[in-house]
């Protein structure tokens, strides 16, 4: 990748980054209020134990997100952005252009997913 690019590239991961921790951190905010509002009856209970897991599960999602946004900035300072995990060639600017945090090139995910499909 060229040198040139990576600061547009750093730029975009941390714009990632904030969004992700403003939006854990109001997961989080909000799971600790519905916590403390006392349920009226015991479908108010179920509806808010549904909601919170909710909550819980985009709040797992984001963190995920938020770790590999981390890793490619680590990549960037480190010299190896842009390059697959698993194959170690580049990978195409257009895919990193729509998932900046992309750890891997598209053949190799495309293995990676259909792995996870042959063996549930």
């Amino acid at each position: 990748m060229e040198a040139s690019k990576l600061p547009v590239f750093k730029a975009r991961l941390h714009e990632i980054r904030t969004s992700l921790v403003g939006d854990v951190e109001k997961v989080i905010k909000s799971s600790q209020k519905d916590m403390s509002a006392p349920a009226p009856d015991i479908t108010d209970g179920a509806a808010q134990a549904y909601n919170l897991q909710l909550m819980l599960e985009l709040g797992e999602q984001d963190w995920q997100k938020l770790k590999k946004v981390d890793d490619a900035l680590s990549k960037i300072k480190n010299g190896s952005y842009g390059t697959c995990s698993e194959c170690e060639q580049p990978i195409p600017e257009a895919r990193l252009e729509v998932v900046p945090f992309a750890e891997y090139c598209v053949n190799c995910m495309n293995e990676i997913e259909n792995e996870a499909q042959s063996n549930p």
